[in-house]
């Protein structure tokens, strides 16, 4: 049988998704870190916590660290168990897909985006920031543009609800709190930073690839979604003519590596013309 006449050639959408098990690993590696810098600030002289935690006196002094330092300090256990718990449950949806370096940066993007977003709109207060809440809205961010699909019984909700769902209405509540300037405590600027950063971080990334993007439109009727797959390095960039036998073998090599879900739209059509061509051939 022909390489062109089997059965991941014939539907450009089938075979599994490639698993990077060094997410997982980023994943908890993440939560041990927030854990030994949690238990740390047990015994944390106040000076030290202070030069950790973001404020825009801090930035203005050039404490630019504090961008990021914030955004692995907790002011009190039920801060850090909340955060933890929601990293741990949508992270371990979206760290497979990315893999540990991915996931590490999604995660630094959605904390500095939102130490950002507040220090910007409160540069002129006296007030501090600090804690993992726009690292972690990041990441469900990423849950829900990876595995949409995927549902959480969220109490006291005794319904299934979609993570897209969940996201948007996450998000929705944020706005909502913020525009109604909830004296709560909770730093709702940073929440929203978390998800813009998160979003941009992945649109950067991966652009229409995503299973899911809130500003995209819906698929038409009967019209395949693209699936995510993690990517290698693509081909050198394409001529136009007949596909090469080099530029076959690079299509094929990243195929039997990372399967078809790896290739771009134009690596596609590239494939397709080769088999055609190939089929021509043979007449």
């Amino acid at each position: 049988m022909s390489l062109f006449d089997r059965g991941y050639m014939r539907n450009p959408y089938a075979g599994a998704e490639r698993r990077d098990d060094s997410g997982r690993s980023m994943l908890f590696t993440l939560i041990l870190i927030n854990l030994g810098v949690f238990l740390s600030t047990l015994f944390m002289p106040e000076s030290l916590l202070d030069t950790l935690m973001l404020s825009s006196d801090g930035i203005r002094q050039f404490k630019i660290f504090q961008l990021v330092t914030a955004g692995f300090l907790h002011v009190d256990f039920w801060h850090f168990f909340f955060n933890m718990w929601g990293l741990y449950i949508f992270g371990g949806l979206v760290a497979p897909n990315l893999g540990g370096k991915r996931f590490l940066w999604l995660y630094l993007a959605g904390a500095v985006a939102g130490n950002l977003l507040f220090l910007i709109l409160n540069w002129y207060s006296p007030v501090w920031l600090l804690g993992a809440s726009g690292a972690v809205f990041a990441v469900m961010v990423g849950a829900a543009m990876f595995e949409p699909n995927r549902q959480f019984i969220v109490f006291p909700a005794p319904f299934p609800v979609r993570t897209r769902t969940l996201v948007v209405c996450y998000t929705v509540l944020e706005i909502l709190l913020m525009v109604r300037g909830t004296q709560d405590g909770i730093a709702h600027l940073a929440h929203l930073g978390g998800v813009l950063g998160g979003y941009f971080y992945l649109k950067t990334l991966y652009g229409s690839s995503l299973p899911w993007d809130p500003f995209r439109h819906r698929a038409r009727p009967g019209e395949a979604p693209r699936r995510f797959s993690v990517m290698s390095d693509p081909p050198r960039n394409f001529k136009g003519g007949p596909v090469g036998s080099k530029e076959l073998d690079e299509l094929l090599d990243k195929v039997s590596k990372y399967g078809i879900n790896s290739l771009s739209e134009h690596e596609l059509a590239r494939l397709r013309q080769a088999r055609e061509e190939m089929r021509g051939t043979r007449r």
